[in-house]
Order: C-alpha cells, then sequence, then structure tokens
C-alpha cells in the first residue's frame, strides 16, 4: 500500500468525518457489501471510505481516487464516467478520468453539498480512526442510543431508591436517561417515535396505560398508546380489523393541562370533589404538556393507573410526574423536527441542498422581490418521435431518466428547479440567496447538461432517435422572484420580461441549429469563463426590444475557435452593409465548415439581401414566430 492521505468529509458547514488512509483510496457512496455511511474498509489493493448513504443517489458510488505520488503531490483522480467534479482552485471543472495533482491542501466538490479536503500526512503523525491499539484515552459506551431499549433491561423509577433491587442505583440512572434519549433519537414522524415514548413511560413509571395525545383543533386525539401487559405500543387507527379504536381518559385532566401549560397529576385526595366521570375509574392519574416553538400546548404525554391493578394505591410523585415532562419535552421536539424535516423536503425538491439550509435559516428569502437572475430553459429534442415509438409507460421511463440528469445539473450549481413542462426543464439561479455569479452557475449547468447527450444516447439506443438533443436557451436581466404558484401548491420562481426573453432564446436554438445560446447580458456577465461567440442581432415575438444572441459552446477547440472567428468577421460585414464581403467570407466558412448551421443561416439572409438589392440592410433578423 501507498502513502497515507488525510481526508476532512463535510456535509454543508458540518464535518461529519476526519483521518487518515493508505493510499490508493477510493470514496464514494454506499454499494452492496458497504457497511455504511463514514467507514473506511480495506479491500486489500486499495482502502474505501462510503461518505454518503445509498439514498444519495447524487453522489456517486465511486466517484474520486486519491494517490500520493513518489514526488510527495497528492493526486486526485475522477472516477466517474459522466459527472465533473471541481477540484482545487481549478476554473473549470474535473472530467471524467482526468487528475489533478498539488502539493498544498485540495478541496473537492462533490454532488449535494459535500466536500473533500485532503492533505499530506505524515504516517506518525495521525492514528486513523479504525485502528484499535492499546491504551486509547477515549472509551465509547456500548450500544448506540437508537438500539438501548434493546440492549438494557426494562428499568422502573422506584429502582434508584430499591436497595436490594440494584446495587447500581447510577446505572438505573443512566439507563432511564437512554431510554429518553431514545425517543429523542427515533424518526420523527414514524409510529416508532411516539411508540418508544408511551412504551418508557408506561414502563418506568409503572403505569397501567400511557398515551401520546395530539390536538387537532379543539379536540384531543390519540396518537399512540401502550398498556401494561402489551408487547408493543398500538396507534389510534389498530382497531384490530383495520378501523379506529377510541380510548377513554381523563378530559378533565387534558383541560387543565391545556388550560395552565403545566404537568398535572390527579390524586383522589385532592381531586375528588372535582372528578369528572371519565375520572371515577382511576385511582392516578398525570399529563405533561407538549408544546411548540411558541409554547403553546399541542399535546400531551399521558398516563394513569386504575382502581385494582398491580400497581396499587401508590402515588404518583413529583419525579415521576418530572420523567412525563422529559419525555414530553423529547416528543415536543420530535414534532418539531419533523415539521423541519417536512419543510427541508419540500424545499429540496426545488432547491439544492446548500440553498434549503440558508432558507430554513432564513426564511424571509423567499418573500418577493426584485432581483438580477439568470434563467435557462432546456427543451428535449425527439420528444414527440419517442413517444410515438414506444407509447407512453416507456416513454414516462425514458423522460424522468433525463429531466433526474438535467435536474442534477441543476441542484449542482445551487440553481433552482422553477418547473417541468411536458419536455422542458426551467431553471433559475441568483435568487432566492445572492449568488454574484449566476450567470456563470447557469452556463456551467448548460454545459454539463450538453455532456449528458451522448451517455443518454446510448444508455436509450433502442428507443432514442437521430434528433435526440437538448435546446437551451439563457438570459441574464432583473426580475420578480418570490411564490409564482398559489396558497395551493407552491412554486418559487421568476415572472417578467427577462423569463419571457429566456424563452425567447431558447427557441431559436431551432432554428439556428445549435444547442444553446445565450442573450447579449448573459454573455457579458460570464466574460471569457465560456466560449461564445456572436451569433445575430435578433428581434423576437413578443419582446419589443432586438436582443443580441451568442452561442454557449462546451469544450471548444482551437478550430471552433478559429470558426467563430471568421463567422464573426462575416457578421461585421453584414451589418456594415457590406454584402459582397460577407457573401464571400461565408461561401468559404460554409465550404470549410459544412456543418455550421449558423453559417448557412446568415449566407441564407446575404443572399437574400443582394437579391432584393436593398440600398439599406437591416442587420435585426426579425423572426415572425416562436
Amino acid at each position: 500500500m501507498g502513502q497515507k492521505v488525510e481526508v476532512t468529509v463535510f456535509d454543508g458547514a458540518q464535518q461529519t468525518w476526519n483521518g487518515v488512509s493508505r493510499t490508493p483510496l477510493e470514496i464514494g457512496r454506499q454499494m452492496e457489501g458497504d457497511p455504511g455511511p463514514r467507514d473506511l474498509q480495506d479491500l486489500g489493493d486499495r482502502q474505501r471510505l462510503v461518505i454518503a448513504p445509498v439514498s444519495a443517489r447524487a453522489v456517486p458510488r465511486i466517484a474520486v481516487r486519491i494517490d500520493v505520488l513518489d514526488s510527495g503531490e497528492l493526486q486526485v483522480t475522477n472516477a466517474h464516467s459522466r459527472m465533473s467534479f471541481f477540484v482545487g482552485g481549478q476554473t473549470q471543472p474535473l472530467a471524467p478520468g482526468k487528475s489533478f495533482q498539488s502539493a498544498d491542501e485540495i478541496i473537492v466538490q462533490l454532488p449535494e453539498n459535500r466536500m473533500l479536503r485532503l492533505n499530506q500526512s505524515d504516517p506518525e503523525s495521525i492514528v486513523s480512526p479504525t485502528s484499535s491499539g492499546d491504551g486509547e484515552m477515549f472509551r465509547t459506551l456500548s450500544g448506540q442510543v437508537e438500539s438501548t431499549m434493546e440492549n438494557v433491561a426494562p428499568v422502573r423509577l422506584k429502582e434508584l431508591f430499591d436497595g436490594g433491587s440494584r446495587q447500581d442505583h447510577g446505572r438505573v440512572a443512566v439507563d432511564l436517561v437512554r431510554a429518553a434519549l431514545t425517543v429523542v433519537q427515533k424518526a420523527a414522524g414514524s409510529n416508532e417515535f411516539f411508540d418508544s415514548a408511551v412504551s418508557a413511560v408506561a414502563t418506568m413509571v409503572e403505569l397501567d396505560r400511557a398515551l401520546v395525545l395530539l390536538r387537532e383543533g379543539d379536540e384531543w386525539t390519540v396518537r399512540s398508546s401502550y398498556s401494561a401487559g402489551q408487547e408493543m405500543a398500538t396507534h389510534e387507527t389498530d382497531g384490530g380489523d383495520g378501523s379506529s379504536a377510541p380510548m377513554n381518559f381523563s378530559r378533565g385532566l387534558t383541560d387543565r393541562v391545556l388550560a395552565t401549560g403545566k404537568t398535572v397529576i390527579y390524586d383522589p385526595a385532592n381531586y375528588m370533589h372535582t372528578a369528572d366521570s371519565s375520572m371515577m375509574v382511576l385511582d392516578r392519574a398525570v399529563a405533561a404538556p407538549i408544546l411548540n416553538e411558541k409554547r403553546e400546548v399541542i399535546g400531551a404525554i399521558y398516563g394513569d393507573r386504575r382502581y385494582g391493578s398491580g400497581a396499587g394505591d401508590t402515588p404518583i410523585g413529583d419525579l415521576e410526574a418530572a420523567l412525563l415532562e422529559v419525555m414530553a419535552g423529547a416528543v415536543s421536539s420530535g414534532i418539531a423536527r419533523q415539521r423541519q424535516e417536512a419543510i427541508r423536503s419540500s424545499l429540496t425538491q426545488f432547491f439544492s441542498h446548500a440553498i434549503a439550509e440558508r432558507l430554513e435559516k432564513n426564511d424571509d428569502l423567499l418573500a418577493g422581490r426584485d432581483a438580477e437572475v439568470t434563467v435557462l430553459f432546456c427543451d428535449i429534442r425527439g420528444f414527440s418521435t419517442v413517444s410515438e415509438r414506444v407509447g407512453p409507460k416507456k416513454t414516462i421511463e425514458w423522460i424522468n431518466d433525463v429531466l433526474t440528469e438535467l435536474s442534477q445539473c441543476v441542484t449542482n450549481t445551487d440553481g433552482v428547479l422553477v418547473d417541468y413542462v411536458g419536455d422542458e426543464l426551467m431553471a433559475m439561479w441568483g435568487a432566492p440567496a445572492e449568488m454574484p455569479d449566476h450567470a456563470a452557475r447557469a452556463c456551467r449547468s448548460a454545459v454539463e447538461m450538453l455532456k449528458l447527450i451522448e451517455p443518454l444516447r446510448e444508455r436509450w439506443k433502442e428507443i432514442t432517435p437521430d434528433k435526440f438533443g437538448f435546446g437551451i436557451g439563457i438570459n441574464t436581466g432583473v426580475a420578480r422572484v418570490g411564490n409564482t404558484g398559489s396558497k395551493v401548491k407552491f412554486k418559487y420562481g421568476p415572472l417578467g420580461n427577462a423569463v419571457n426573453l429566456a424563452s425567447r432564446v431558447e427557441g431559436i436554438t431551432k432554428k439556428l441549429g445549435v444547442a444553446a445560446l445565450i442573450s447579449d447580458s448573459t454573455a457579458q456577465a460570464i466574460g471569457k469563463a465560456f466560449d461564445h461567440r456572436r451569433l445575430a442581432m435578433v428581434q423576437v415575438v413578443g419582446i419589443k426590444e432586438p436582443v443580441l444572441i451568442h452561442e454557449l459552446k462546451g469544450g471548444a477547440n482551437e478550430e471552433w475557435r478559429s470558426m467563430s472567428e471568421r463567422y464573426e468577421s462575416a457578421l461585421r460585414a453584414f451589418d456594415s452593409g457590406d454584402l459582397t464581403g460577407a457573401a464571400r467570407s461565408l461561401a468559404s466558412l460554409v465550404h470549410a465548415h459544412p456543418d455550421d448551421s449558423p453559417s448557412l443561416v446568415l449566407l441564407g439572409r446575404v443572399v437574400d439581401a443582394l437579391t432584393r438589392r436593398d440600398e439599406h440592410v437591416d442587420s435585426i433578423w426579425r423572426l415572425k414566430n416562436k
């Protein structure tokens, strides 16, 4: 094995792993046979670090390979067959199969806002987190919080005071705390989350019954319940036959919790004179409020003991009530987390993880406002041919795959997925969060989209027509951004002339026979960061002012750049009225590059002007349809 490299993994701004590995080292998403995320494995001829779960589909199973060269430099190789990654300080992404070397620290940007920081490592200075030598100063508690309730015997609060049953009272206290932490750690929104709370409370406090009650409107509803002797908790829809199972509980007690916002204990010595009918069969009862972030009561954890039960006439003490409060607090946190996860899930339908995190912290960013943005429309060529050829089922599979790949190009550059309309995708950069380089990000996304054409053709070669490809139009300008949907269905996006122009620019790609066009405002914003050539001043339908459009070219070579200069020279001759000079230049250009559609289109315009013998040449290409 080779030398060692220190690796730090970030998910957004949060560091999720740090350690040292031998090289070569491959890094990627969990796949079959891998133990789990953030595990470093020794595969014999190489090390493997899993940085994302199998559900993180945007992260490749093998994304990059790390080596240390004989010179001591770190080398990062893009191990993916199609996807590019930004590595080091490069302005262009690292293409598939390509490598980057540096003697300094290297930063690698991966999908879903994941980042790697790589440094050379002195083999003697850092111990790998996978090693386990003797005499370590760190000790890990056995078991995980998630499995604590399965790994420890059920405990009861009274065992803390029962010297005969357990000698290690501290261990009992730890088990009680662990059980409470289990509730916090369970997946919010699942039945398991609430079930853990009621089963823990019923066991610890020795209740005949424990319930999680939630407020729905003006009513209390049972979310989960547990009774002594049950093996597991049940839910409000578990009526045995699938029907609802209504459950009695003390409305007087829960109403007091609602009124006071505090934990309330029912004791016959204090409450018998006001006990309502639902309390008459109870010996003891207690309820602790579940609160939201505004300290409003949204539910309660409720427990009771009944006459004739094994618990007898044992009062419910303050310590037991306090434990109920801890559980209610855990459920409150879980519900808040559930709501936050729902918001995040909704946001990630439109925004990258990085943008979604910023919106969670500042939802004012979603408010309607004017902002300079860059808008992209991408139309899939050949859609009608495919749908006619293979039918709706296969067409949906194909279009879903294509749109998923295109969408990933948008989110990889922190763009907003505004909408899908049939075979067209609309995206935006520059809002809701400020993004000074929004035009460059949009163009980078477009270039990545164009790289997908050949892999998608190969993947779907049985159904993909010869004309399959993309038409991409991009424009930069001021738009009104905000919720362009409704109160029923949220859709964040832009409105205004800048959006309409981007759509028109996309439509011109068909007329000029090119894959990607950008407006002059976008061209001015990106400067020389991407290859592009000026094609024409165009008057599009529905927009008063003509727009200068450029072809955006990804992966341009010197031959294309030379052809581009010759084209622009001919265009300048045409614009100045030198039709003969323009015709001569374009005839030579078309002969050398017969497949260059813009040259053919411009030559046609020149010939048309010569035929009409116009005294004044109109250099604006006026389109009569979209």
